[in-house]
């Protein structure tokens, strides 16, 4: 059957590929297809996740008489949503693997319905590794958030206790990222 539709599938691939691109998030990751019938294993000291490989379906359904009557404007409407529709899965699914990778790991940062605040940055600064360039300045881990926390981080006001604490952290972090590195002038640790 795959066959048979083969021209029709490669136009829904290309335009899938086209509407991931245009995702900020999903964008940025990069994938490719692998056949297997394992799952992902996920291990932290002795702890472990499996997360079985789970399938994304969606439908497309149009009628006879949409396609005789060659109802252009309902077939792309019903495509764009149809494409949406699993770009909308592939999200959650992605979020449920990062959901499940950060409880493994314990870099889990709960806000308890709070509103986002400083203390809530600096306990995530805490919690992820910060690789450093060939300067010795950070490089900070993207932050995906929702729209309105966007905008509550973009409006925080940072004292200056906050960031004496922000530049502590990140200055902890650097003798750590030496030390690991393992350059014998800069490896130490307080």
């Amino acid at each position: 059957m795959k066959k048979k539709f083969e021209k029709e599938i490669n136009i829904i691939e290309k335009y899938f590929r086209h509407l991931i691109s245009q995702d900020p998030v999903l964008r940025e990751i990069k994938s490719f297809k692998v056949i297997h019938g394992g799952g992902f294993r996920y291990e932290n000291k002795e702890k472990e996740l499996h997360s079985p490989l789970r399938e994304i379906s969606t439908d497309i359904v149009y009628k006879y008489d949409e396609i005789r009557n060659f109802e252009l404007e309902l077939f792309c409407n019903k495509l764009y949503d149809m494409v949406n529709d699993r770009i909308g899965k592939l999200q959650r699914l992605m979020y449920e693997e990062i959901k499940g990778a950060t409880e493994l790991t314990g870099n889990i940062v709960d806000a308890r319905g709070s509103k986002f605040n400083p203390e809530i940055l600096l306990q995530m600064l805490e919690k992820v590794e910060i690789r450093f360039d060939d300067n010795g300045e950070p490089i900070l881990p993207q932050l995906h958030v929702a729209p309105e926390t966007f905008n509550q981080i973009k409006n925080l006001e940072y004292t200056q206790e906050y960031e004496k604490k922000r530049q502590e952290i990140i200055e902890q972090k650097r003798r750590l990222w030496y030390a690991k590195k393992r350059y014998r002038k800069l490896s130490f640790i307080d």
